[in-house]
């Protein structure tokens, strides 16, 4: 059981700094630090600054509603992502480096961040299974496609999820320790426990602790993935969407319904401006508007952004055509609600009734589905 404790937080706030050196990784660009919000999917911008000759420079205040998980990404002077990484936003100095192409950025300093970090990060069995990846990672680099890279592909995701039950055990443990509820609920924003377990962890530490804001973002958060995790059940091929609508970039409302009367086969698209595999599907997208525009398929595309401009400005960077929607709240939305979407990309694909005829059709396999339906 755990000791009743008072977490130091304090109603004020102490200074933290973020010194990075990227070297020459990343020489010149920008740096944007993060903190999630209690809206899935959702981030909100704490701070950001240049990178000038592979160093920068942040620092600020730590207030209640701050103190946590955040994320720290870098962009080139091109706007192009170099990675990003994960640390605990607290009083003191966090060191950024870079930890070449497979590790990326790295953050190093912090009595929390130590902690709940370093301690899967620096474990001798994550070093070597991360030297490893590596490994295979830059063998993989230099191979053609082929029955060898294709073993190679094998033995890297076999890697990546040691890794990862590495980092989830680590973090589990922490999460469950008695010792200090502060590092409990990190470990726990970090990936450590996650639906009605970490509800009934934060239940706990609450009632013997005093937790920064950051405990009552991760209940709305997890309570909404439980949510979608039970919707996400009941949409299979076989059942009927609702009809929704909502606007588009030309200020007009858009309807689902509409776009159903008007075509044979709709894909219901989810994407955001920030999600870089749902950016890439564009070219397939497109490829699939020329060929089955004119033969009764359409696009009816939902964006999870939170913020118009960013919207905007990659839909018009990607050249988006078809119906492209967005109600800026993110996966607090009801249409995402609709569909139980915990992350994207996300589609379905659904006859003029209405009756999904299937999910998650991406690439090659997309055409090879309109081909079937429309080709006849």
């Amino acid at each position: 059981m755990v000791a009743s404790v008072t977490v130091a937080c304090g109603v004020g706030a102490a200074e933290y700094v973020i010194v990075g050196d990227l070297g020459d990784a990343v020489e010149a660009g920008e740096v944007i630090l993060t903190r999630s919000s209690a809206v899935l999917g959702s981030s909100t911008e704490v701070s950001r600054t240049q990178i000038a000759e592979g160093r920068f420079r942040l620092a600020g205040e730590v207030p209640r509603d701050t103190m946590g998980r955040v994320s720290l990404s870098a962009k080139d002077a091109q706007g192009n992502s170099k990675g990003s990484v994960q640390f605990i936003l607290e009083p003191g100095e966090i060191r950024v480096g870079y930890g070449g192409r497979v590790a990326g950025l790295t953050a190093e300093g912090g009595p929390y961040n130590q902690r709940v970090v370093a301690v899967w990060r620096d474990a001798p069995d994550y070093r070597r299974v991360l030297d490893d990846y590596a490994r295979v990672m830059d063998a993989k680099a230099d191979l053609e496609e082929g029955p060898e890279r294709e073993t190679l592909t094998g033995e890297a995701i076999e890697l990546y999820n040691e890794l990862t039950r590495i980092r989830r055990g680590a973090l589990r443990e922490i999460a469950m320790a008695d010792d200090d509820p502060l590092a409990s609920l990190f470990a726990m924003e970090m990936g450590g426990l996650g639906g009605t377990a970490a509800l009934n962890r934060l239940d706990q530490l609450l009632a013997v602790a005093e937790l920064p804001a950051a405990a009552a973002v991760l209940r709305t958060r997890t309570e909404t993935g439980i949510r979608m995790s039970e919707t996400a059940q009941t949409v299979q091929v076989g059942s009927k969407v609702k009809g929704f609508s909502a606007p588009g970039l030309d200020g007009e409302v858009h309807h689902l319904d509409d776009l159903l009367a008007a075509n044979r086969v709709v894909l219901i698209e989810f994407w955001a401006s920030w999600c870089g595999p749902c950016r890439a599907e564009v070219p397939t997208l497109k490829a699939a508007m020329d060929q089955y525009g004119e033969r009764g398929f359409d696009i009816f595309a939902v964006s999870l952004d939170d913020n118009r401009e960013d919207w905007e400005e990659a839909s018009l960077e990607d050249e988006i055509t078809w119906t492209n929607t967005c109600d800026f709240k993110a996966y607090d939305s009801p249409i995402p609600a609709q569909f139980g979407v915990l992350a994207i990309p996300m589609n379905v694909l659904v006859n003029a009734e209405g009756e999904i005829l299937a999910k998650y059709v991406r690439g090659e396999g997309l055409l090879d589905e309109l081909a079937e339906l429309l080709d006849a």
